[in-house]
């Protein structure tokens, strides 16, 4: 199994990257400018707070979709959880996730976000996968490595840490100080 870890330092300069690919779009002098970012949870979260700053759109919106339906049960496909809680009709929609990985779910994301009648809908991602069935309008790196983000630094060592042990965790870049971190937040959080 291959992983790549992006520092924040790399995140914050491929974000860049993207919101100047969106800006300026080769095929155009300049896109209409998006009226809302709506952010995928909670991957794309991240992502949606840096497009707002760097493209500078206030409206900042939240959806979500989830595979597993309670503890062991998984549906087939993905379902939307967490719905957009404000009109979107007749905006430009920028629709932002840290990666297109299967694309199922930023399939099932586009098709409720094209249902609420937005003027436009642009899909962007820091990451593709080149087997995801969904394609972003734009992205930034294509892998087909495991990627571990640092926002999901705890997740991803709890996981990893329960397949393989020190071995597979020593093998997915996340830096040694935040291992050791980590190891003391878990032993704390065990004592309370």
């Amino acid at each position: 199994m291959k992983f790549i870890a992006p520092s924040w330092g790399n995140i914050f300069s491929q974000t860049v990257d993207l919101a100047q690919k969106i800006r300026y779009d080769e095929n155009e002098l300049e896109k209409p400018k998006a009226d809302a970012i709506v952010g995928v949870s909670r991957g794309g979260l991240v992502l949606a707070r840096l497009m707002s700053d760097l493209l500078d759109i206030d409206n900042v919106l939240i959806t979500k979709s989830e595979y597993y339906t309670g503890m062991g049960k998984r549906n087939s496909k993905p379902q939307i959880t967490q719905e957009i809680q404000k009109d979107i009709s007749d905006n430009n929609v920028l629709l932002v996730d840290d990666v297109s990985d299967t694309g199922e779910s930023l399939a099932i994301i586009k098709e409720h976000i094209l249902s609420k009648r937005p003027r436009n809908l642009t899909v962007a991602t820091l990451y593709l996968k080149p087997w995801s069935k969904s394609l972003p309008d734009y992205f930034v790196s294509k892998t087909d490595a495991w990627i571990v983000f640092p926002w999901e630094y705890y997740e991803s060592w709890k996981l990893l840490k329960s397949k393989g042990g020190s071995a597979l965790v020593s093998r997915a870049g996340i830096p040694m100080s935040i291992i050791v971190r980590l190891k003391r937040f878990d032993e704390i959080s065990k004592i309370k």
